[in-house]
């Protein structure tokens, strides 16, 4: 049967509105949460061209029809997003009305004494240095990329295995699997041991990392490495591939970070970037940028380092649409102890600025928490940590429900 334009355009119409009625009415989603959440507050603002975000929405109902490739969205930023709830929880509310693509990308961050993704299980054995990206360190550091990470390791008996389902209640697995990193020469490499079967990489060339075809689907592999003496190797991460279409949601956060972190200091950036291409990247940095005396935040420098990593992305994906997070109501990390950050307001400007500038959207989650002097109302709610900065496990996965509906709510907007 052939399925004319006109159908298809309507069975995208019908299929984006029975996602969208997942979405509750304002009034009633905000007495879903503590009185401290201004949900009234939560959705996206265009202060200049949508354009780029009408472009995804566009991708979005030809991928939910069945009649588009893939969507692609990188969500990028430092503490918020290495703890995964926030990302996470996105990618799973994106899983619930469009087709599930591939997981993104892992890290054994164990090795770098640091906290780890919770929903997948990723172990090691040897030995291994992998200094933060984000910390002073003795060590050399390795070159870092897109996972922000970096392990080296001299010893033959190191080993990654890692469980992409360890509660077998997702339909996550794959046939195939990239190893990002590099040897000290081609006598050190990465082998994949699935089941019985040792497997050898084909190189990709574009991003010269490891690519291993399985003989079956799978939830988990190991990759052993070899490494003659005086060798080594640097993992950077592990990307599980299936070849589904959907919507491929890959989170990059790393403790720490500010926008040069990732711009200056990840020099396989824009070469990793490649395996992404983003339709939408958003971007959650300035908590960190903006650790400081509101007499010391330099709003232009701030803006002019976003406007070097916007235009790095555009660089690998020109039509990519941007929406900025913006700094949650916070303290700060003084010696001693913690004292009140006032540059949430300055930085909220400045990413309106910026969205302005190159057409993106904002999310104002300072808004949404009710502004200035607000951090301890939400942390009495079991929202916020006891350090005034971090949200907790419940607080972070409330932060992507309210994401998500903010994006359905403007989604629908553009059909009306």
């Amino acid at each position: 049967m052939t399925i004319t334009f006109g159908e298809r355009t309507m069975k995208t119409k019908i299929l984006v509105a029975l996602a969208l009625l997942m979405c509750l009415s304002a009034a009633a989603q905000q007495r879903k949460y503590p009185g401290c959440v201004r949900y009234e507050k939560s959705f996206l603002v265009f202060p200049g061209d949508r354009s780029a975000q009408d472009a995804f929405y566009a991708k979005l109902d030809s991928l939910i029809a069945g009649i588009g490739g893939d969507v692609n969205v990188w969500q990028v930023g430092g503490s918020h997003i290495q703890a995964a709830y926030f990302p996470n929880r996105i990618m799973q509310k994106l899983d619930s009305i469009a087709p599930r693509g591939d997981r993104g990308f892992l890290f054994p961050r164990r090795l770098a004494d640091t906290n780890s993704d919770t929903t997948y299980v990723i172990t090691s054995t040897g030995m291994w240095e992998a200094p933060m990206l984000t910390r002073n360190s003795r060590l050399v550091k390795p070159r870092y990329g897109i996972t922000g990470f970096g392990a080296r390791t001299r010893d033959p008996k190191a080993s990654v295995s890692f469980n992409i389902d360890p509660h077998g209640d997702s339909l996550w697995h794959f046939n195939r699997l990239r190893v990002l990193g590099y040897a000290s020469s081609e006598r050190a490499y990465p082998v994949v041991i699935c089941g019985a079967d040792t497997l050898y990489h084909s190189p990709d060339t574009l991003t010269e990392s490891y690519v291993f075809d399985l003989p079956v689907h799978t939830d988990s592999v190991t990759v052993d490495l070899v490494i003659p003496q005086g060798e080594s190797f640097v993992l950077n991460g592990l990307q599980p591939l299936s070849g589904r279409t959907g919507v491929h949601f890959f989170a990059s956060g790393v403790n720490g970070a500010k926008v040069p972190s990732w711009v200056d200091q990840c020099a396989d950036l824009e070469r990793d970037l490649q395996l992404v291409k983003p339709d939408l990247a958003i971007f959650g940095l300035g908590i960190n940028d903006s650790a400081c005396k509101a007499s010391e935040f330099r709003p232009e420098k701030f803006k002019n380092n976003y406007r070097r990593l916007i235009a790095m992305i555009r660089r690998v994906s020109p039509d990519c649409a941007f929406i900025f997070v913006t700094n949650n109501d916070s303290y700060r990390y003084v010696r001693g102890g913690m004292t009140y950050n006032m540059n949430a307001p300055a930085v909220r400007k400045a990413m309106m600025e910026l969205a302005e500038e190159f057409g993106a959207g904002v999310w104002d989650l300072f808004g949404v928490m009710g502004g200035t002097n607000t951090v301890l109302s939400w942390r009495d709610a079991g929202l916020v940590k006891q350090d005034k900065l971090h949200f907790t496990d419940v607080g972070y996965k409330m932060l992507g429900d309210m994401f998500f509906d903010a994006m359905m709510t403007d989604w629908k907007n553009t059909k009306e």
